[in-house]
């Protein structure tokens, strides 16, 4: 028999054997605690394999871990490019590294197809694939003596233009008119660099020569490979007395600039380490609660099982024995739960990261490995012995003299003290959660209601790459071009480029003066850069609040002026008229337009300077320049009418990320957006979990206490006196539940911190609303056992006693 005493193979296998019979004998508690365990588990799964494949997966390059991001830091602490001739030092100089590479990413047209494709491409020193220490699975990478015109494209481009052929490599494509012939595939596992895009080719290049002595030429990226045993320390250390030989030598561009190195690792994931680690902090508080639910299960079933282990004792089984059987059920329970919980992960997984996948670097890489494997069938093992160690030592505890004469079992007073113990970790854990993502909505609506500076409505925005071999005065008749045909379609209000389009593209900031203005001891002047057409203003609806706006008189050939926003003017020609006014040798000063909040909803306007496209045309490399028409009519409708007007200038035009310009503010916060929907699910299950697990413990306390409350009732005392004395119980757990979440909240805010706007981490408002709503949700879930507590009838209590 599995009670008796003994620990060997055996009675391990007649302890599964009783304990899967036991289990199947309770179908209704069997998959209460399965399906309770398979939310908390699989939640927890889905979120590991996230953290897994983006922070614990080594990048899949040669000794990852020895790849570095190098950037210099100005005088002003600024991280940025690094100065191409301080590259070019560092490589001769350094004896740390054994590689280093510059890089810049670059959209290009593919033409010559049937229809023209945007591609994301690097253009990449030769050195680049042997630095990240990767090889092609069909043809090569780059070689030293390599012409300019061949190119390494990604496995999944090969599969799309070439279906998968190995003669593709030796065939040519044509990128912006220009003719580069295929001499690799790089597979789907490589991607280099990491981002929302993916890079589909890589082309070879190299610093001009008329550049490369420079000191305003910068490499837009380098990555760089330290030598085995080198620290990272000693790496920087050496190049900062590089740099300060440079500083002495090139005061005028290097005063004040160190070099920085960041592990490439943390250049990839660092942006949502924080976010990751706060997610699986808090699924690991659903598994808690999960875990407490079914803990309370086993010990209301515990209860009911003392004769049974009355019995088994009086026949001398060992309480160590009595222990592992009970322990074995709770991790049989706890395997279950594990099998249900992979399939919701499965699901729930690959469901997230479709979802997802702009706001997860390595998105690609996420998969149920050995990593997510092994955190599973550990996850289950400790929370079997978790919630099932004691209510296994409690059972084993039953004296059997006393409970083999009674009928039923009643349970200890020491279990009734844990299973409130369990509510009160429920209540605290639930509080937590559902904090953050009540802070976490308040801060959606506040962004969501925040104004813009421009108007949204109808209007359609698109990317175009100019092609880059058109001279700045041929770029801005070609737009221009492009501007009039769509003008003529039906529907349209006003079209207008812009290099940045708000809130979706920013990055160009530049140190500026006014001229006749003194700059000795004074801060520096810092603005943002907008290039844009005379309808831009007009399609987007911002205001003019002084001067004029731009025209078409405002040629390459007229004298060059600027328009400066609303915050410019207030930073920098406070209680004065800017207009007319210089800013070094950018132009003239003719107008003031309204702010707009160019970088997100939560972050204020920055001072702006705008120039005619006709004057100073310019374009981001990567997203080329954002086309946005403002249109009486769905602007939805008028999609494929503007990219054929596009097509009538240029048939070889790719097109790309065509949205409404209310998608783009919403695409804004989706980073927010996906965070408040896990919490908010994560915050939803705990709720539920901690509810059933009141009920069940009010559930089971008036059970247990039916003839305490019938001799109330026999002496007189009222209905709503016993009514009073089961919610006042559940009101003090609630309170102990909610001053403990407090002070845990505390912690999990402060890491919330940076994606909270206008409301602070321990909002007072949110706060009480939260606890409010769980103290009415748990109350109410103990109002039915309450009821049946102050209907019982005395005389049939206290004849079942």
């Amino acid at each position: 028999m599995p009670f008796l005493p003994g620990a060997g193979l055996g009675s391990v296998s007649q302890d599964l054997r009783f304990g899967l019979r036991t289990l199947r004998k309770n179908p209704g508690f069997s998959i209460a605690a399965i399906g309770t365990l398979a939310l908390g588990i699989g939640a927890t799964t889905v979120i590991f394999s996230i953290v897994s494949g983006v922070l614990l997966r080594p990048l899949p390059f040669a000794d990852p871990n020895r790849l570095v991001q190098l950037t210099e830091i100005s005088s002003r602490d600024e991280a940025g490019p690094v100065i191409y001739p301080d590259l070019e030092v560092w490589r001769d100089q350094s004896t740390s590294f054994e590689a280093m590479a510059a890089y810049s990413t670059v959209s290009r047209n593919l033409q010559n197809v049937a229809d023209p494709e945007r591609v994301a491409t690097v253009a990449a020193e030769r050195s680049l694939f042997h630095t990240l220490g990767v090889e092609a699975i069909a043809g090569r990478t780059f070689l030293a003596d390599d012409p300019p015109q061949v190119v390494v494209i990604s496995e999944g481009f090969w599969k799309r233009h070439f279906g998968a052929d190995p003669s593709a490599v030796g065939r040519k494509i044509t990128f912006d008119g220009e003719g580069f012939t295929v001499i690799g595939v790089m597979p789907d596992r490589f991607q280099f660099p990491y981002r929302a895009t993916y890079t589909d080719a890589w082309i070879p290049w190299e610093a001009p020569p008329q550049f490369r002595q420079m000191r305003t030429y910068r490499a837009d990226f380098v990555v760089a490979r330290v030598k085995p045993g080198i620290p990272m320390d000693q790496a920087l250390t050496e190049l900062n007395v590089i740099a300060r030989r440079l500083e002495m030598q090139h005061p005028e561009t290097n005063r004040g600039r160190r070099a920085r190195i960041t592990p490439l690792s943390e250049v990839v994931a660092g942006r949502v380490r924080n976010s990751l680690l706060v997610l699986f902090g808090a699924v690991g508080m659903v598994l808690l609660v999960a875990c407490a639910n079914v803990a309370n299960l086993l010990l209301a079933r515990a209860a009911t099982r003392t004769r049974e282990v009355a019995i088994r004792a009086a026949l001398g089984a060992q309480r160590s024995r009595l222990v592992f059987q009970f322990l074995t059920e709770s991790i049989l329970l706890a395997l279950g739960g594990g099998l249900s919980g992979w399939a919701i992960a499965t699901w729930g997984g690959t469901l997230l990261v479709k979802l997802a996948a702009s706001d997860i670097p390595r998105s690609s890489e996420i998969s149920f490995d050995w990593r997510v494997f092994t955190f599973l069938a550990a996850t289950c093992l400790v929370t079997g012995i978790g919630f099932g160690l004691a209510p296994a030592i409690g059972a084993s505890r039953v004296a059997f003299h006393s409970a083999l004469r009674k009928s039923g079992g009643r349970g200890p007073a020491a279990s009734s003290r844990f299973r409130d113990v369990l509510v009160v970790v429920e209540i605290a854990a639930a509080f937590v959660l559902l904090i953050g993502a009540g802070l976490l909505l308040r801060t959606f609506l506040s962004l969501r209601n925040t104004q813009t500076g421009l108007k949204a409505e109808n209007v359609l925005t698109l990317h175009l790459t100019v092609p880059a071999t058109r001279t700045p005065g041929a770029g801005a008749q070609y737009c221009r071009e492009i501007e009039e045909r769509i003008q003529r379609i039906p529907g349209v209000r006003a079209v207008g480029l812009v290099s940045l389009l708000p809130l979706q593209d920013w990055g160009w900031t530049a140190r500026i003066s006014v001229a006749g203005r003194p700059e000795e001891g004074a801060a520096p002047m810092l603005a943002e850069l907008r290039y844009v057409s005379p309808g831009y203003f007009r399609a987007l609806g911002i205001p003019i609040r002084k001067g004029r706006s731009f025209t078409d008189f405002d040629r390459g050939d007229s004298a060059p002026v600027i328009l400066i926003n609303d915050a410019l003017e207030r930073q920098y020609f406070p209680n004065q008229d800017p207009i007319g006014q210089r800013i070094d040798d950018r132009g003239a000063i003719v107008g003031i337009v309204g702010d707009v909040r160019q970088f997100g909803l939560d972050r204020p306007p920055a001072p702006e300077i705008y120039f005619p496209l006709a004057q100073n045309f310019a374009q981001r490399p990567d997203s080329g320049m954002s086309l946005v028409v403002s249109a009486i009519i769905p602007p939805q409708s008028l999609a494929r009418s503007v990219v054929g007007a596009i097509r009538q200038v240029n048939p070889n035009q790719a097109v790309f990320n065509i949205k409404t310009m209310q998608r783009v503010i919403a695409d804004s916060l989706s980073n927010l957006n996906l965070y408040l929907w896990l919490l908010g699910v994560f915050a939803g299950i705990a709720l539920a979990l901690a509810v059933a697990g009141i009920y069940g413990v009010v559930s089971y306390a008036v059970a247990s206490r039916a003839q305490e409350f019938a001799i109330r009732l026999a002496l007189g005392a009222d209905a709503g006196g016993v009514l009073r004395l089961v919610l006042g119980h559940v009101a003090v757990l609630i309170g102990i539940g909610l001053a403990i979440g407090l002070t845990a909240a505390a912690g999990l805010t402060g890491l919330l911190q940076a994606l909270l706007f206008g409301v602070s981490p321990m909002d007072p408002g949110t706060l009480v609303a939260v606890a409010a709503l769980l103290t009415a949700v748990a109350l109410a879930a103990c109002f039915i056992p309450a009821q049946r507590a102050m209907r019982l009838d005395p005389a049939i209590a206290l004849r079942y006693e």
